[in-house]
């Protein structure tokens, strides 16, 4: 049985309120891949909701629903941010220098081609290149904006990880019919592992809530391209999926209601419920 929006978020968050206004002044959300899927929904359900946001993208030039928007809504400012390129990120970080971000979402994320994590044609190279954006990127992107989010009244971090990175998981998602996706699973597993201990140290010292969130199946390009690539075997992925504005509603709610005493705890959206590490 699907649960309802409001019985997610009180299994998600079970002290918090469940009121869906916005608090008074939110403050600022900052958001790593911005330009489609979920983080294009975290853009447009922030600002809905009355926040400034800093999208960051990897291509600006060829961003143009997210630039369309931002024009439109002056709250939104979009600014360039490749989570691999550490000068770059620096750079950006020293822009934004004094500037308060209450909310740190890291969204972007690739699942890695479909043949380079096959055991028989395993990639380096690919390996890799999933392991620096998935897991790399988001400390990285933490650690360089961590004054920001220090500064801010709300202090949070959030990790968009996924039940790959759920060793327990593992075997229930192998039954739903999705592929192994070694680096994949590899990276969000590291990733969660990361974000977990960084809670651990900025909690305590600077009073930063870190969280990881999955948002479960959602139809979004790289779903498509999954759930495309494992057709091809003739056992193709019927899992329901919910859609980037659903998911982006119910992230954003769950956000502007964490608790310190949430830090460095994993939970997924969809169901509500806090996922086995």
């Amino acid at each position: 049985m699907k649960l309802l929006p409001s019985l997610i978020l009180a299994a998600l968050l079970p002290a918090a309120s469940l009121a869906a206004e916005s608090p008074a002044n939110p403050g600022t959300a900052f958001i790593t891949g911005s330009d489609r899927g979920i983080g294009f929904a975290l853009v447009q359900e922030f600002e809905s909701r009355g926040w400034d946001v800093i999208a960051t993208t990897l291509d600006p030039a060829k961003a143009n629903d997210l630039n369309a928007f931002a024009k439109a809504h002056p709250r939104v400012s979009v600014e360039k941010l490749d989570v691999t390129d550490t000068a770059g990120m620096d750079a950006l970080a020293a822009k934004l220098k004094g500037r308060p971000i209450d909310a740190l979402v890291n969204n972007a994320g690739i699942a890695g081609t479909h043949d380079g994590q096959l055991l028989e044609t395993l990639d380096q190279a690919e390996f890799v290149r999933v392991l620096r954006v998935n897991s790399y990127g988001p400390l990285r992107v933490s650690a360089a904006f961590l004054e920001n989010v220090a500064a801010s009244r709300q202090r949070k971090i959030v990790g968009v990880s996924s039940g790959y990175g759920s060793i327990a998981s593992v075997e229930s998602i192998a039954a739903s019919g999705y592929p192994a996706a070694y680096f994949y699973a590899m990276s969000k597993a590291a990733l969660d592992m990361g974000l977990r201990i960084f809670a651990l140290d900025t909690g305590l010292r600077r009073g930063i809530t870190t969280v990881l969130l999955s948002p479960g199946a959602v139809d979004t390009d790289m779903q498509r391209t999954i759930r495309a690539d494992v057709a091809k075997t003739g056992k193709p992925i019927t899992a329901p999926t919910s859609t980037p504005a659903q998911v982006a509603h119910l992230m954003v709610l769950a956000i502007e209601q964490l608790k310190p005493e949430q830090n460095g705890r994993f939970y997924s959206v969809s169901s509500g419920k806090e996922i086995p590490w």
